[in-house]
């Protein structure tokens, strides 16, 4: 795993410095109690060369960070050998790849190895007794197994999830549902095949296991493959906002906007960071089914009639319509259909009210309205700040979601960092009953 760039604070150096050490210790440790015999050092060249491989064919993660097949190997090492093959084949690893790393990347590739070493010395601390004796696959060696592997997996994501935080103060639990949620099947899949290449080293010896070494390939392409697949998903969703860019300029702008509002309150409210990335592309393509409307009545420089205002507020169906084969989207595409919905249950296009409305159109909403009001548009000029976010907490409880609204103004000097709110915000805080 990798963390994001950036300068590290003093807390995240101290943490890291800690890692470090404790690698070193448990690394001494394995060096000294190692059993050094031919049979060692035959499997130590074996296992080396096939972790280095896959430790230099890594799958990137959506956030931060990659992943790699060498938790089996890794696994399968442990318990034929014991900790020291393991922990000097990601030794050997690490150099490898710090040597071709930017300077500013190599103290992270120093933590990275660093949390393997300590995740590695752990989980053999469990297979110890099994160490040197004949694998029967018992109750006994399959809970063992097991325990090393959950062990293994925890230690490891809690370790980088713990840095990621530190360093870009963000919730660890969000940090790890974002990141790690995913490679729980990844892991689930690899504990066994590690128990699997085990098993080869000790029947067959360590030529064996370069055999086994091709389903661990296919296990490494199948993740692949499914990253490639969100990506090519995205891919599709940045698209579709393109589309509606080049058919109404007003709309580039407006999405954007209409985004980064959605953040800023969906963070103030503590969603966690696969709902924030969800918020982000649903904010992003709330107006895609502007793509069915008509050129003329987009830019019309006079009100609407009667019908051309249906026509409009059918966007909001159709928007659901067009993101609803998008596999990453297609649970939320309700959010799309309902974001013109108000709190009293006088919106559109169903009419429905409160907790009913999901809760990512009612953060659409006000970030909506709130852009709506304050952009220019071909026949108005857009209103000041202080009067939208006025208008904004006028409407909480009729139109907008109270609460909503309370993270709402919460986060208005991060929204508008250039612009002086504070003597609004002060007295929307004084002179209203939201929750903040």
């Amino acid at each position: 795993m990798e963390e994001d760039k950036g300068k590290l604070n003093p807390i995240v150096k101290l943490y890291i410095g800690a890692v470090i050490t404790c690698a070193l210790f448990f690394a001494g440790v394995s060096l000294i109690n190692a059993r050094w015999d031919i049979s060692l050092l035959f499997g130590f060249i074996v296992f080396s060369t096939l972790i280095v491989l896959s430790n230099l064919s890594p799958v990137k993660l959506p956030k931060v960070g990659t992943v790699t097949i060498t938790y089996a190997l890794n696994m399968a090492s442990i318990f034929v050998y014991g900790p020291v093959v393991a922990i000097i084949s990601e030794l050997i690893s690490s150099m490898i790849i710090v040597f071709t790393k930017l300077k500013d990347e190599k103290i992270k590739e120093i933590f990275n190895v660093s949390q393997l070493v300590i995740c590695i010395f752990l989980a053999s601390l469990l297979m110890e007794p099994w160490l040197g004796r004949e694998i029967q696959f018992n109750s006994a060696l399959l809970a063992t197994a097991f325990l090393a592997s959950f062990t293994y997996f925890v230690v490891n994501t809690l370790l980088v999830t713990l840095v990621i935080s530190l360093h870009q103060n963000l919730n660890p639990l969000s940090v790890w549902l974002t990141n790690f949620k995913l490679l729980t099947p990844h892991y689930l899949i690899l504990a066994p095949l590690g128990l699997g290449v085990a098993s080869i080293t000790y029947y067959l010896g360590v030529l064996g296991v370069i055999l086994f070494f091709l389903p661990l390939l296919l296990a490494r392409h199948s993740f692949k493959l499914y990253m490639d697949m969100r990506e090519y998903y995205l891919n599709t969703i940045e698209t579709l906002i393109k589309s509606i860019e080049a058919k109404d300029e007003y709309t580039k702008g407006h999405s954007d906007r209409v985004a980064a509002y959605s953040m800023a309150v969906g963070k103030s409210m503590g969603l966690d960071e696969l709902t924030l990335e969800q918020l982000n592309y649903l904010a992003l393509l709330h107006d895609i089914g502007k793509v069915a409307v008509s050129d003329t009545i987009l830019n019309k420089n006079d009100n609407l009639s009667c019908d051309e205002y249906d026509l409009v507020k059918n966007h909001s169906t159709v928007g659901a319509e067009i993101i609803k084969d998008i596999k990453l989207l297609k649970d939320e595409q309700k959010v799309v259909l309902h974001h013109h919905e108000r709190w009293d249950g006088g919106g559109y296009p169903s009419g429905i009210e409160k907790d009913s409305i999901p809760l990512l159109a009612r953060i659409i909403a006000v970030a909506d309205c709130f852009d709506a009001m304050t952009s220019d548009r071909a026949y108005r000029k857009g209103l000041s700040y202080e009067i939208a976010i006025e208008e904004i907490v006028y409407c909480s409880g009729s139109q907008f979601d109270p609460e909503v609204v309370g993270a709402f103004i919460e986060c208005l000097p991060e929204i508008l960092p250039d612009v002086d709110v504070s003597e609004v915000v002060e007295s929307m805080k004084e002179t209203t009953n939201l929750a903040y």
